[in-house]
């Protein structure tokens, strides 16, 4: 069951995640301007984009409709990108309003 089909005049992606552009905007801005906690609800909502956990460019195929993952990027690129905030908000390693890898 997704939100988008409850609300079928939406459209799905409608903020599309550039590539982790998006998702590390809103982490690094949150880190520079001095959050010390931050929580990542959306860990499986493939359906609404929002996944940070593996994910396929192949999703089943169904009544649910589902957005793939960008091209070019690893299956695990969000969660890495979560990993890489975690690691700057522990001050392990310095920010970067840049993706810190690619």
């Amino acid at each position: 069951f997704s939100w988008h089909n409850m609300n079928p005049q939406d459209l799905q992606n409608a903020t599309p995640r550039n590539k982790g552009k998006f998702y590390w905007a809103q982490l690094s801005g949150a880190l520079e301007m001095g959050a010390e906690m931050i929580y990542v609800a959306m860990f499986d909502e493939i359906d609404e984009a929002t996944a940070i956990f593996k994910i396929s460019n192949n999703p089943p195929v169904g009544a649910s409709s589902f957005v793939k993952l960008e091209e070019g990027l690893p299956p695990d690129f969000y969660l890495k990108l979560t990993g890489a905030a975690n690691q700057m908000l522990k001050k392990q390693i310095p920010l970067s309003k840049q993706i810190p890898f690619k």
